[in-house]
Order: structure tokens, then C-alpha cells, then sequence
């Protein structure tokens, strides 16, 4: 028993290593033998990458001839011996040869290393300029975070490019939940983004804006003394003089002339300035065309707004209210709204229009909205006036025939006008049309048929009223200082 595990152990000592040697021995590299004699080099290349399973590109400007004779040689030899007697070379891309010039080949190496040399250069000077940023956190109390980033990286749009105030690889980021930003370049490019931003980031000015909407008969405005825009000529001093909304130059000084007040048809004041002979200076104002004078169904389509001025408004309510006594007018409602700079207002003012609507789910009723708007967006100027953007819209019912979905007539307006602070802009040409239908007669009597015309008259009425918009914008000082 013993003799056959001395036995087995002797073996396993004499076959163990041989197994051993004969796992790591790994097969010779295969050799080849091939006699070539003025052959095209492409063909060959192509001929060698048969035989060693590899693949090799070749350039295109690879050319030439091969005579060659070789035995039992490797097939990495083989392709050596060719490229260095035909001045080529190999460059070597995880399994692909590609086979180019010789001076190619150098041609890319020295790109390579420029590009390497480049790239550690930029990356050392990026590493540095990053090791001297800054990062700071601002908070934005009035302006928008997202519209100040858009300065800070540039804005960029489909005709042109606004530069921003970072560098390439300055980088700014939105907190919105506390409209906040976070800013990171180099200190001199934060610092300058700080400053702008505490420049601009300011309280904006904040207008109150009063309308007042009157409904008015057709001699309401003349009454209350309504500035319209003058645009007429005349002559003061022997010296033609065009009158318009605006301050406008004459010919020559006006000579021999002591008048600093002129008054044009219209009712429109000009004060001359003081010193000044060359110019009348009238209130800021513009015109529109006026309405046609019926307005109603079949009326010309058009909303005639026009603007004029009131150079005081202390006495306004005064002086509306005592019209409005007389049965000139009626005082529709006197709304107050506070907005900011740039900011638009809108005051509405009128009635929703049921109508019935029969669907799937039953009979319900829905609404139609038929108001008078007024949207008002201000600017207060450098110079303490403030420009008005005024849009008015007029909206009025209207009956579709067969439908019983009411129809609304809608009317628009938009302009720009400029006045001082506290002075009010009036909004006329916006006209409605109220028809009537009387029958009188003896009671009793005007009601039997056909006869009941011998004792009754019936009478139609229609009267025109228009409505007028007095808008006051005012300043808030308390708030808002404007700058001289």
C-alpha cells in the first residue's frame, strides 16, 4: 500500500512541472517567406495584411515600387523592411495601422506635441486664473435676479450680441426663491458687477395714477375749459408763427411785440419763455382724429380718441361737480390706482353680459365682459415729467342675428403722451348713442286698436354723450425722490 503512494507521488513530481512549462509556452509567432520584384507597394501593404490578419489603412499618397526578397521573417519585420525602404511609416491606433509619408508622419508628430505643449500651457493658465476667483453672493431688492443675469452674461439675440460684464469663464447663477444671484470671476469683474448692480438696483418711482370718467354732453369739455391740441397758423409781429402741441421756432425774432400769453382758436394757452422771441411753448399734448358724430350700429368703425391737457386740477372736482348739477355731466367713477415705474395700470369700468348656454351637462348661464378699460403704463422722465403709454378700450354688447350669444363691438386706442407731474391728460372722442321711444295719449283711449292713434303721439328720441377720461398721474415723493 505504501509502494503505490510513493509511486504516485514520484509521478506527480516528474509531470507536474512539465504541465506547468507547457502552459506557459505560448506558440512562436507565425514567419513568413515572399520574393517581390518591382511590385506596386499599395499591393504588397495589401498582400501583408491578408496574410497577418491586420488591418492597415494606407494613405492616399502612398506610392511607389517594392523589390524585395525575404525568408522567415515575422510579419512586424516584413512590414518594417517595406516602409523604410519606400520612406513611409506606420502610426499605430489601438487595432488599426495606418501606413502614411514619412514626412506626414513627422508632420503630425510635431502637432501632437504642440497640441499636448498648448493644452498643458491652457490648462496651467486656466488652473491659475481659477485660483484667482472670487465668489459673491448678492441680493436683488428691486429688479428681477433673471434679468440682471441676462446683462451680466450678455444678451444675445437674432440681430446682435450685448457684451456682458463676466469674463469667458466667469460663471453667475439664479437663487430664485430669494431672487438672489451668485457671481463668480475674478475680483476686478465682481467688483464691477456689484457696482453696476447697487447703481441700478434702486426703489423705482411710484405713481398714483387717479382717472376720473365722465359722461358728458357735447359742450362738457368746451365748458371746463379742455386745452386741445392747437395746430393752426397766424402771424405775431409781422412773423408767421405755426401753433402746434410743441415748443416750435419762428421765422425771426418776433419784434415790437410785448405779449407773453397768446390763445389759440381752439382755446389752447402758449406762454412765451421769458427772454425768449424766437418760440411759443404750449402744453405737452397729441391729437388723434375725432369720432364720427353718430355713433351707433352702422357707424364708421374706429375708436376717436384724442388727448388734451388741464394746466390746473385743483379745481377740477369743483368744477365737474357743478356741472354735473346742471345735468352737463355725470361722474361715472373716480378710481385710484398706485403703481410702479414702467409698470402698467389697468382701471375697468362696466357690466358683464349673461347669456344662456344648453350643453351635454344641462342649462347654465355664462358672461360676457363689456367695459370700458383704461391701461396706463408711466415713466417718470429725469426731468421730473412723466410719460404716459395709454391704451383705452370701449367695449360695447351687440345682438347676432340667430344666435343667442351676445356679440361685443370692441374699439381700441393707443398713444403716448407726456405731461408734468399733477397735471391731468383728458381723454375724449369715446361716444355712446342712447335711443328712446315715448308714447303719449288719454289713458284709456290710445289703447284701442286702430283707433288708439287718434289719441296718441309717439315720439323718438336719440342723445349723443360723450364719455370723458381725466387722468392724473402723480409722483409719490414720500417714496421716490426724481433726480435734478
Amino acid at each position: 500500500m505504501h509502494k503505490r503512494y510513493r509511486l504516485l507521488l514520484a509521478i506527480l513530481f516528474i509531470v507536474g512541472p512539465l504541465l506547468a512549462f507547457g502552459q506557459s509556452v505560448k506558440p512562436p509567432p507565425s514567419r513568413i517567406s515572399f520574393d517581390f520584384m518591382d511590385a506596386d507597394v499599395r499591393n504588397v501593404l495589401r498582400v501583408l495584411a491578408e496574410v497577418s490578419k491586420k488591418n492597415i489603412v494606407i494613405a492616399e499618397d502612398v506610392k511607389g515600387k517594392v523589390t524585395v526578397k525575404l525568408e522567415n521573417v515575422s510579419h512586424d519585420e516584413a512590414l518594417d523592411v517595406i516602409l523604410k525602404n519606400n520612406d513611409l511609416a506606420k502610426i499605430e491606433e489601438e487595432t488599426i495601422i495606418r501606413v502614411v509619408t514619412a514626412k506626414k508622419y513627422y508632420e503630425e508628430r510635431d502637432r501632437t506635441r504642440k497640441d499636448k505643449v498648448e493644452y498643458l500651457k491652457e490648462k496651467e493658465a486656466r488652473h491659475k486664473l481659477e485660483e484667482e476667483f472670487v465668489t459673491e453672493t448678492v441680493f436683488i431688492n428691486y429688479m428681477d435676479a433673471a434679468e440682471v443675469e441676462k446683462i451680466l452674461r450678455g444678451d444675445e439675440t437674432k440681430d446682435k450680441k450685448v457684451k456682458g460684464l463676466l469674463s469667458p469663464n466667469g460663471a453667475v447663477s439664479v437663487v430664485k426663491w430669494t431672487n438672489a444671484l451668485i457671481i463668480k470671476d475674478t475680483k476686478e469683474n465682481v467688483q464691477d458687477a456689484l457696482k453696476q448692480i447697487r447703481e441700478h438696483d434702486i426703489p423705482p418711482a411710484q405713481v398714483q395714477i387717479e382717472a376720473r370718467i365722465v359722461q358728458a354732453t357735447a359742450d362738457f369739455a368746451r365748458e371746463l375749459g379742455v386745452a386741445w391740441g392747437a395746430a393752426y397758423r397766424t402771424s405775431m409781429g409781422g412773423q408767421p408763427l405755426e401753433l402746434t402741441g410743441l415748443k416750435r421756432p419762428v421765422g425771426s425774432p418776433i419784434a415790437n411785440s410785448s405779449q407773453s400769453e397768446y390763445m389759440s382758436p381752439t382755446g389752447q394757452l402758449g406762454m412765451r419763455p421769458s427772454g425768449d422771441t424766437n418760440s411759443v411753448q404750449f402744453p405737452y399734448n397729441v391729437n388723434f382724429p375725432a369720432a364720427p358724430a353718430i355713433v351707433g350700429p352702422g357707424a364708421a368703425g374706429g375708436l376717436g380718441i384724442y388727448i388734451g391737457g388741464l394746466a390746473s386740477t385743483l379745481q377740477l372736482d369743483v368744477q365737474i361737480s357743478a356741472l354735473e348739477a346742471s345735468g352737463k355731466a355725470k361722474l361715472i367713477s373716480n378710481p385710484k390706482v398706485i403703481t410702479s415705474d414702467n409698470q402698467a395700470a389697468k382701471i375697468s369700468q362696466g357690466q358683464q353680459i349673461p347669456y344662456q348656454t344648453v350643453s351635454q351637462d344641462g342649462t347654465r348661464i355664462e358672461f360676457k365682459d363689456a367695459v370700458l378699460s383704461l391701461e396706463v403704463t408711466p415713466h417718470v422722465t429725469k426731468d421730473g415729467n412723466i410719460r404716459l403709454k395709454v391704451k383705452a378700450t370701449k367695449d360695447r354688447p351687440i345682438e347676432i342675428p340667430g344666435s343667442p350669444v351676445p356679440g361685443i363691438d370692441k374699439k381700441e386706442a393707443t398713444s403716448e403722451v407726456i405731461i408734468r407731474d399733477g397735471e391731468t391728460a383728458v381723454l375724449g372722442g369715446i361716444y355712446e348713442v342712447e335711443e328712446g321711444n315715448d308714447t303719449t295719449g288719454l289713458p284709456g283711449l290710445k289703447n284701442i286698436p286702430l283707433l288708439g292713434w287718434l289719441f296718441k303721439s309717439e315720439s323718438k328720441s336719440q342723445a349723443k354723450r360723450e364719455l370723458l377720461i381725466f387722468i392724473t398721474p402723480s409722483v409719490l415723493k414720500t417714496m421716490y425722490k426724481v433726480e435734478g
